[in-house]
Parts: C-alpha cells; structure tokens; sequence
C-alpha cells in the first residue's frame, strides 16, 4: 500500500490552523470595535478607560498577527501552532466577557437603585414610596373636597451632562436639584421621584393655576442656583409638567396624575424645554367608579 506524502498528511491540520487564523482575525477586530465603544461610554472613569483601551490594543494585535499569519507572513503548521492559536483566540473572548460584565454590573446597579425606596444620590422617596406617602394627604382632599395637582420636573439637557461629564456630574446635579425643588415646595407637599431623573410632588389644596405658580419659581431658583458643570457661566434650565388629580380610588388616581405629568414634562423638554406645560384633565369620575 502506497504512504502518502508528508505533505497530505499535514493538510487537515493546515486547514485548522487557517480556520482558527480567520476567526482570530474576525473577534479580535470585533473585540477591539467593542472595547473603542466601551471607552467612548466611559471616558469619564479613568480606570475603566484605562483597562479597555490596554484591551483594545492587545486585541487589535491578535487580530494583525493572525492576519499576517494567513497572508502568508508566517508559515504555522502542527498541532503547536493550532494550540498557540486558540490560546491566542480566547483573548479578545474573554475581554468582551469582561466587558459585558461591568455592564451588566452597572445595569443592576441602576436597577437596586430604582427598587430602593429611598434614592440614594437625593435622600427622596422613590415612586412606590412616593405614592404610599402622598395617599393620606390626596385622601384628605377627596374627604374636604379639595383640589390637588402633580408637579413633574426635571433638569434641561440632563442625559447631556452625563454622556458628556459622566454620571457622577449628572448625580451631583441631581442632588443640587432635589435640594432646589424641595424649597420650592410648601410645608404640606409631599415630594419624591417619578423615575430617576425626574421629580415630581403632590400639592394637596393646590389648582393646577397655583401649581403653575410653584413651577415658575422653581424654574427661577433653578435658573439662579444651579450652574452648568462645564463651569462656562451657563446656568441650567427646567422644564415641569402638571397634572390636576382627579376623582376615584385614592392610589389609581394619584399614579394616573404622575404619569400625566410625565407626558407634559416630556412635551415640554421636547419642545426645547424651560417651560411649563399643563396636562389635560382627567376624565369625571366618582371614588366608587372603577378606572
């Protein structure tokens, strides 16, 4: 029986080695177009910065050496050279794991902070709690039949400052804010966070004329007190949204308030913001109809 050339013999392993080359060239330039993302999100955490872009050039060099390989600068053959290879492989692999897993760390991070009762950058009550606290003074309302409105408010162009100086600025500002906002609020309002960036209060007694006139001063102490973080002179703008409460089951009508409130916020900052928007009045109804 005739032995096959040496040649032959190497051929299954030349086409491993080719195969593992092309996909070291593929993720290694996928990992390293992940890891220049991920230094254009965190730019403003030095240490992160640092770790990834050491990641991206270590990765974009696996990928130019595997590429130099395949084209021929290097002649790699033998079970060595497919071992090496796959070491060399599990580079930009394990870069993009670790990667992900700061983001998934930074993702729970926000979500622990959102389930909390208590936000930890502004000492307010999240919306649960919010909620929970504002139903004995709405309930006051609906017994002495009074009126009672929602104010919604956030800071102009806050999703820019923390793009642009990170989110430490942007937590900063909010704290300045939440400090802002609980001046302007009276002695009976009970106040706290709609979401994250967004505060918002219940002003028992208050028609939604007088909570216009709570927003305008809040937008002017606002305006007064809180500079830009680019420390350029510039001094920031709010926008509020307000909702009259409406008639029904204490808890429904108060959640349909806030949301309420949301929407005209959102108009309002979609509108170039600095400004008061008012949302529309609820539909009647009594506290026994269902919602």
């Amino acid at each position: 029986m005739p032995v096959p050339p040496p040649d032959s013999l190497d051929l299954p392993l030349k086409l491993i080695v080719q195969a593992l080359q092309v996909l070291i060239v593929l993720g290694g330039t996928g990992a390293a177009v992940v890891g220049v993302q991920a230094m254009a999100a965190w730019h403003h955490l030095p240490r992160r910065f640092l770790f990834t872009g050491f990641g991206v050039l270590a990765c974009a060099a696996v990928a130019v050496l595997a590429a130099d390989s395949l084209l021929g600068g290097t002649r790699a053959a033998g079970w060595r050279a497919a071992l090496a290879l796959l070491a060399d492989g599990m580079l930009p692999l394990a870069f993009i794991l670790l990667v992900q897993a700061y983001r998934r760390a930074d993702l729970d991070r926000l979500k622990a902070q959102q389930a909390s009762p208590v936000n930890q950058q502004t000492s307010l009550p999240n919306r649960a709690l919010l909620i929970d606290q504002a139903i004995p003074a709405l309930a006051r309302c609906q017994r002495d039949q009074m009126p009672a409105s929602v104010v919604a408010a956030s800071v102009d162009g806050l999703a820019e400052i923390a793009q642009a100086r990170g989110p430490r600025a942007a937590e900063a500002m909010m704290r300045d804010f939440a400090i802002v906002f609980r001046d302007a609020t009276r002695a009976g309002d009970v106040a706290g966070h709609a979401s994250a960036g967004v505060l918002a209060a219940l002003l028992p007694s208050a028609t939604p004329e007088a909570a216009a006139g709570m927003a305008e001063r809040l937008r002017r102490e606002a305006s007064a007190r809180l500079a830009h973080p680019g420390m350029d002179g510039r001094r920031l703008s709010v926008s509020v949204g307000i909702a009259p409460v409406g008639d029904g089951p204490v808890r429904a009508v108060l959640d349909e308030a806030i949301a309420a409130a949301e929407g005209a916020l959102a108009t309002a900052a979609a509108a170039g913001g600095d400004r008061v928007l008012e949302a529309p009045a609820p539909p009647l109804r009594s506290a026994g109809q269902p919602m």
